[in-house]
C-alpha cells in the first residue's frame, strides 16, 4: 500500500500534461482551445462528478473530504485507461496507415488517428468521425470505469449508491461532458 501512495502523490500532476490525458474525451478537445480552457474542464469534471455524489451521498456518515477523494480516484482510474489503452487501440488501427500514405487507403486511415480535423487534413469528414466515435467510446469507458470503482467501492464500504448506480454514472458524466462541450464553444468565441 505504501508503494501506491507514492504513486497517487506524482499521478495528479501526470494527468494534467495534456498529451496524456486523453479519458473524458471532451477534455482534449479543449486543448484545440487553449491549456486554460484544457484546466478548467479537468476542474469542471472534478467539480460536476463531486457535487453530484455529494448530493447522492448526503444521507451517508461519509466525509466531503472522502467523497472527493472518491471522485478524484474514480477520474484518475478513467484517465489511465483512456490515456493508455484507448490511445494504443487507435495507434494500432492507424498504423498500416504510416506505409501507405501515398494511398486512399492510407490517408483514410490516417484520417481515422486524428483527433479533430485539421484545415490541411485530407479527410476531414473521416477526421471528424473519428473524433466523434473517441468521444462516445472515451464517455462510455469513462461510465463503465467509474460504475466498476463505484460498485467496488459500495461493497467494500458498505454505501448506498440508490437504485441505480450505472444510471448515476450516466448522469454524472453527462453532466460533466455537456459542461466541457459548453466550454469548448465559449472559448472557441473567445
Amino acid at each position: 500500500m505504501q508503494k501506491y501512495k507514492k504513486i497517487l502523490i506524482f499521478l495528479p500532476a501526470f494527468i494534467l500534461i495534456p498529451t496524456i490525458c486523453f479519458a473524458d474525451g471532451g477534455g482534449p478537445i479543449l486543448l484545440i482551445v487553449n491549456a486554460y480552457a484544457f484546466i478548467l474542464g479537468q476542474v469542471w469534471i472534478l467539480l460536476s462528478e463531486y457535487i453530484y455524489l455529494a448530493v447522492l451521498l448526503k444521507s451517508t456518515s461519509l466525509s466531503k473530504g472522502n467523497i472527493l477523494k472518491f471522485t478524484f480516484i474514480m477520474n484518475i482510474l478513467s484517465t489511465i485507461v483512456g490515456a493508455l489503452l484507448f490511445p494504443f487501440l487507435l495507434a494500432l488501427v492507424t498504423l498500416p496507415g504510416i506505409f501507405y500514405m501515398e494511398t486512399k487507403w492510407g490517408g483514410l486511415l490516417m484520417a481515422l488517428g486524428t483527433w479533430i480535423a485539421g484545415d490541411n487534413s485530407p479527410y476531414p469528414e473521416v477526421a471528424m468521425g473519428s473524433t466523434i466515435a473517441g468521444f462516445i467510446i472515451t464517455f462510455i469507458l469513462t461510465v463503465w470505469i467509474e460504475c466498476k470503482y463505484l460498485r467496488r467501492l459500495s461493497q467494500k464500504r458498505q454505501i448506498e449508491f440508490g437504485n441505480n448506480l450505472f444510471k448515476h454514472c450516466i448522469c454524472l458524466n453527462i453532466i460533466s461532458y455537456v459542461g466541457l462541450i459548453t466550454l469548448f464553444f465559449v472559448f472557441k468565441k473567445l
